[in-house]
Formats: structure tokens, sequence, C-alpha cells
């Protein structure tokens, strides 16, 4: 698996799947997922409007990227809430991310960690731990297949 850190601005990252990250207890998208949320004229909060997507842990939502970026597909996991978020769930976060992207068959993954989530915690710290997790299942489900991972640096709205 190669990872790298992925400088481009959302709307021009070249990839299989951008996945972002929303908290249960967060009733409207904040940091790139809010700009994502305008850019996809308010995909994800029509979702949450009509109760098909909370941000519960262990749940996910595809939106379709519209040619509006140039992620092929993008997905938004759900984290669960804010006061219930601890470092394992994190790390039990990035193994269910990684089976999700495996379901979607995807190669080239980028990703955009919820580092606000954990003020107190250094992004790189929390990087690690995440890929740490997520580099473990995608060999597991796909131990033949090669991956390029990259993650979105912390967003200014920290």
């Amino acid at each position: 698996m190669d990872a790298r850190d992925a400088g481009e601005r959302l709307e021009e990252i070249r990839t299989d799947v951008l996945v972002l990250f929303h908290p249960e207890d967060e009733p409207a998208p904040r940091g790139r997922l809010g700009r994502l949320d305008w850019i996809l004229l308010g995909a994800l909060s029509r979702l949450r409007a009509r109760g098909k997507f909370t941000g519960e842990r262990d749940t996910s939502a595809p939106l379709s990227p519209n040619q509006k970026v140039k992620a092929e597909r993008v997905l938004v996991m759900g984290v669960g809430r804010r006061a219930d978020f601890s470092m394992t769930a994190f790390y039990r976060l990035s193994y269910e991310t990684a089976r999700t992207v495996l379901d979607l068959r995807c190669r080239q993954i980028s990703l955009d960690l919820p580092f606000r989530l954990f003020p107190h915690e250094s992004p790189e710290k929390l990087r690690h731990a995440f890929l740490e997790g997520f580099a473990a299942e995608l060999k597991r489900g796909g131990p033949d297949t090669e991956f390029s991972v990259s993650t979105l640096p912390p967003s200014s709205d920290r």
C-alpha cells in the first residue's frame, strides 16, 4: 500500500473514492464535508433530512459526484455520537471504512480523516492510528491488490 498526503483542493482530487466522515450529532456537515455538500447541491443534507443517513456508527452514504468533483465516487462514513467517539472507536472506524471501500472495489482511495474530533491529539498520531487498521483490513480483504491511499491534511476549521 502506498500512503501519501494529498494537498489538492477537494474538487480537484482524482481518485476512485473520496471518503469523508460525519458525526451523528452534528446537524449539518462541516469543514470539507460541508463544502462538498454545497458543491453537490446539498446531497448529504437531503439524505439527513429524509432520515436515510444519520451519521450513526457503522453506516455509510454513497454520494454521486455528478461530475462536480473529479473523484469517481464519494463516500461518507458515519462515526456515531461525538461524546462516544474514542481512539478505540476511531480504530474500529478504520476497519469498517476499509471493508466498505473493499466492497466498492476501489484501489485508489483519498481520506479526509476526522481530525477535529480529537482536538488534543496530533494529526500525525491520528493519521498513523487510522492507517494502521485501514491498511491491515485492506491487506486482509485484498491480499493481491495494490492500493494507493492518500490523506488530506487537517483543514483549518479544526
